[in-house]
């Protein structure tokens, strides 16, 4: 996903200030945040990642540029009307046990951004959506160590239903989202 940041340049972003999540994580986080409002402040977005004034303050403008790059691009992958939006996950070199983990991760910050921004379980989603977050909470519990090689398949159609399942809950949120973009300032 060049659109969004190479990973590793992104992690390391996220390791050198001593970030309380991976970039996954955050990826998830801000998806789903802006699944629920696609304007949603990437200062809040931020400051959930790096708790603390003192982390933020570290952030050199380069990493501004690349967590901000990594915000945009979310909220543009997830307006496109063909929906290329994916999963900002470790590139597919990696072992499966880390991408699964990785996904896992994805998803608790996933859920974890959709209740940031006020949603939660007295919403009156529909059946399929409420289904779609169950399995979202049990991707979020995925016991990574069990996983091997021949686990490749699996894991690309679970990560596949994540992606469509991000598209139709989004489509419950925001089921009359306009397509203007704002590009997010760093306080």
């Amino acid at each position: 996903m060049k659109r969004l940041g190479n990973y590793e340049d992104l992690q390391l972003i996220f390791d050198e200030h001593d970030a309380g999540m991976n970039v996954s994580e955050a990826h998830g986080l801000a998806s789903g945040m802006l699944c629920v409002q696609f304007d949603a402040d990437f200062n809040r977005w931020i400051s959930a990642i790096f708790d603390t004034e003192d982390q933020l303050k570290a952030l050199t403008n380069e990493d501004k540029q690349g967590l901000i790059g990594l915000f945009q691009g979310t909220l543009e992958l997830l307006k496109t009307d063909e929906f290329i939006f994916d999963l900002l996950l470790p590139d597919e070199e990696e072992r499966i046990g880390v991408r699964a983990v990785a996904m896992s991760e994805w998803c608790q910050g996933f859920l974890y951004g959709v209740a940031y921004m006020g949603v939660g379980d007295d919403k009156d989603w529909s059946e399929d959506c409420r289904g779609i977050l169950r399995d979202l909470m049990e991707i979020s519990r995925l016991d990574a160590d069990n996983s091997d090689e021949s686990d490749e398949q699996a894991f690309m159609e679970l990560q596949e239903y994540v992606r469509m399942g991000v598209q139709i809950l989004m489509q419950e949120l925001q089921p009359d989202s306009d397509s203007s973009t704002e590009q997010p300032t760093l306080h």
